[in-house]
C-alpha cells in the first residue's frame, strides 16, 4: 500500500485500492463534486512502469490549451500519486482526488499533470524505491532488471484526455457532507500496451510514454473476470494479453475497450467497460499470445456497478500454436511515428466483422516495428458463446483471412482505421520476418493536413544529432530528424500532413506541443538535451501554425 488510508473513500470500495488525503474548497456558485481514480496497462516485457501525478485539472471548453491561465479548474495534490501501470490490482483504480469540487456544468477535457523523469525526485517516488518520477523497468534477456527514465513525447506537457461529462450541482444535497451519490466517480485508464515507443541516442536507448487514454464514469462502469490454463502451452511461451471488444459504430471492425495482460497465475480482469445505467452491455472477450491460438467469447454481459462478470467457471484451456514475425517493409511514403499497426482476424461465416488480434506502435526512428520482428500467432481461432458463467462450449474454426492470415490496419491520434486491400499471410521467423506493405493511416473524416512551421534557433556547433517530437493531448503523432538543421546552427523547418481542423477537435481545432532531443554523437548520453516550446500551436480549418524553439 502506498499511501496510509486517512478518510473515508467516497465510492464502492472494491473500485480502490487506496486513499489519498484532499481537502478543498468549494467553490462559489453551483459546485459539483468529483473522486477520480486511475488504472493502467503495460506492455509483456515491462516489469513496472511509474508514473507520478502532481495535478489534475479539469477544462469545460474543449480547446483550452494546458498552458492557459485560465479555464482550468485545478488541482495540486498535497501528496503526488505513484501509480505502477504494470501493477495496479484488478479491478481496482488507484485515488488521484476524493471529494474535489468543481463547477457544475459540463467538461471536455480532464488533464493529468506529471512530474518529470528529469525533476527532482518527489518524496512520493522516493517512497516506493525509484531512481526518477517516471520510471520503466524491463527484464533483460539474462535475467537482469534494466531500469530508465519514462519520459512524455514532450516534457513535462502532462497527459490531456477529451472527456464529455457533465457534472451536476451538489450543494443543495449538503455541500460538502452530501451523500455518496451526489458525487460524480471518474475512472481513468492509461493503457500502455501499445504505448511504449523507444528511440536511439548513440549507445543509448530512451523510453516515451504515448499510451491510450479513457475516462468512464465508474457508476456506469462494470468488470469481466476470467482465468486461462496455460499448461498446454509451451515452456516460457510467449505473454497472453485479454481484451474486451466491441464493434465500431459504423459495425465494420472491432476496437478494444479494455486491454489487460494476463497474470502469472492465469488471471485476468478487464475493467473499467463502460455499461448500461439499466440492464447490460455485451462485449466479445479476446484472449490472445503469439505461442497459443487466439480464444473468442462472444456477448459476454456487463453490468455496471459493483457485481463481477465471470467469463466461464473454470479456467479457459488454451491451445498451442506455431509463432510467427512480421515487419514493415520501406516505402517511398513513411508512416507517421505515431502510428499503430493492427492485425485483425475474421470469423469465417456468420460474423464478418474483424477482430483485433494484437498490434504496436512503430518505431518513430525506422518506422518499423519495434526490434523489426514482430510476433503472433499462427493458428485457429477458438471461439464461444458466453454461458452464464458455465463452462463454454469451444470450436476451433480456420479464421477467414486462413491460418497465419491476418488483416492489416493502421491508426492514430486523429485518424481513422485503415485497413489494407486484402489479408496477407504472415510466416516468417524472427530472423526473417514477412514484410508488410501497411496502410498509411487517413486522416479522420472532417479533418484535413495541416502544415506546422517550427523556427529552430540552437548553438551552433554544440548538437550533431536530434529530432523533433510533436504530441497532441496523450499521444505522440509525429517525429522529424533534424541533425543537418542542428549541425548549421538552426532554421527553419515544415512539417506536413498533421491533421487539421475544427470537426477533428472543436471548438478550434487540434492542439500541438512541440519538443526538440538533441545531442552530440561524440557523448550522446552526456550532452543530450530535452527542450519543450513554451505554447501549444492550434491547427485549425486553415490548416497552418508557426512555433519558435529555442536551445539557451
Amino acid at each position: 500500500m502506498l499511501f496510509a488510508m486517512t478518510r473515508a473513500v467516497l465510492l464502492p470500495t472494491r473500485l480502490f485500492a487506496v486513499a489519498v488525503v484532499g481537502g478543498i474548497a468549494l467553490l462559489a456558485g453551483c459546485t459539483a463534486r468529483t473522486n477520480v481514480g486511475a488504472t493502467g496497462a503495460a506492455p509483456a516485457d515491462v516489469e513496472h512502469l511509474w508514473v507520478t501525478v502532481e495535478e489534475l485539472w479539469f477544462a469545460q471548453e474543449a480547446d483550452t490549451p494546458p498552458e492557459a491561465e485560465a479555464g482550468w479548474t485545478r488541482k495540486s495534490l498535497a501528496n503526488p500519486v505513484v501509480i505502477d501501470l504494470a501493477n495496479v490490482d484488478p479491478g481496482t483504480l488507484v485515488p488521484l482526488v476524493t471529494n474535489m469540487s468543481v463547477p457544475a456544468g459540463t467538461y471536455r477535457q480532464l488533464h493529468l499533470g506529471l512530474a518529470d523523469a528529469a525533476d527532482p525526485l518527489l518524496d512520493s517516488a522516493r517512497a516506493v524505491g525509484l531512481e526518477h518520477n517516471a520510471q520503466i523497468e524491463l527484464r533483460d534477456a539474462d535475467g537482469s532488471l534494466r531500469k530508465a527514465p519514462l519520459e512524455l513525447p514532450v516534457p513535462r506537457a502532462g497527459l490531456t484526455i477529451p472527456i464529455d461529462l457533465e457534472f451536476k450541482d451538489a450543494s443543495e444535497s449538503g455541500g460538502t457532507d452530501a451523500s455518496a451519490s451526489d458525487i460524480t466517480n471518474l475512472a481513468i485508464t492509461l493503457d500502455g500496451t501499445q504505448g511504449v515507443i523507444t528511440y536511439e541516442y548513440g549507445a543509448n536507448t530512451g523510453y516515451l510514454l504515448s499510451p491510450g487514454a479513457s475516462v468512464v464514469d465508474a457508476a456506469v462502469a462494470g468488470e469481466i473476470r476470467g482465468r486461462v490454463d496455460t499448461t498446454a502451452l509451451a515452456s516460457g511461451h510467449p505473454a497472453i494479453f485479454a481484451s474486451a471488444q466491441q464493434k465500431d459504430a459504423a459495425g465494420r471492425h472491432r476496437v478494444v475497450v479494455q486491454r489487460h495482460k494476463v497474470a502469472a497465475d492465469g488471471s485476468f480482469s478487464l475493467y473499467p467497460l463502460p455499461a448500461a445505467k439499466k440492464g447490460s452491455t455485451l462485449y466479445d472477450v479476446v484472449i490472445t499470445s503469439a505461442g497459443a491460438d487466439t480464444v473468442v467469447v462472444r456477448d459476454v454481459p456487463v453490468t455496471a456497478g459493483t457485481e463481477v462478470t465471470t467469463l466461464q467457471s473454470t479456467p479457459v484451456m488454451l491451445t498451442a500454436a506455431r509463432t510467427v514475425y512480421a515487419d514493415v517493409a520501406s516505402s517511398s511514403v513513411a508512416l507517421p511515428a505515431g502510428t499503430r499497426l493492427e492485425f485483425h482476424q475474421t470469423l469465417p461465416g456468420r460474423d464478418q466483422v474483424p477482430f483485433v488480434i494484437d498490434g504496436t506502435v512503430l518505431d518513430p526512428g525506422t518506422r518499423q516495428v519495434p526490434g523489426a520482428a514482430f510476433a503472433l500467432a499462427s493458428g485457429s481461432l477458438v471461439v464461444g458463446d458466453y454461458a452464464g458463467g458455465n463452462a463454454v462450449s469451444f470450436v476451433a474454426d480456420t479464421p477467414a483471412e486462413g491460418i497465419g492470415g491476418y488483416l492489416v490496419g493502421s491508426t492514430g491520434l486523429y485518424r481513422s482505421p485503415t485497413f489494407a486491400a486484402s489479408a496477407v499471410e504472415i510466416s516468417g521467423t524472427s530472423n526473417l520476418p514477412t514484410l508488410l506493405a501497411a496502410p498509411f493511416p487517413q486522416i479522420a473524416a472532417g479533418g484535413g493536413a495541416g502544415r506546422l512551421t517550427i523556427n529552430l534557433l540552437v548553438p551552433s556547433g554544440r548538437y550533431d544529432s536530434g529530432f523533433l517530437a510533436v504530441q497532441t493531448a496523450h499521444g505522440l503523432v509525429e517525429t522529424v530528424r533534424v541533425d543537418a538543421l542542428l549541425r548549421l546552427g538552426g532554421g527553419s523547418l515544415i512539417i506536413d500532413g498533421l491533421p487539421a481542423g475544427s470537426e477533428l477537435a472543436p471548438l478550434a481545432g487540434v492542439s500541438y506541443q512541440v519538443s526538440l532531443r538533441a545531442w552530440n554523437s561524440r557523448s550522446a548520453a552526456g550532452t543530450i538535451t530535452r527542450i519543450a516550446a513554451p505554447v501549444s500551436v492550434t491547427l485549425g480549418d486553415a490548416g497552418f501554425g508557426t512555433l519558435q524553439l529555442q536551445v539557451q
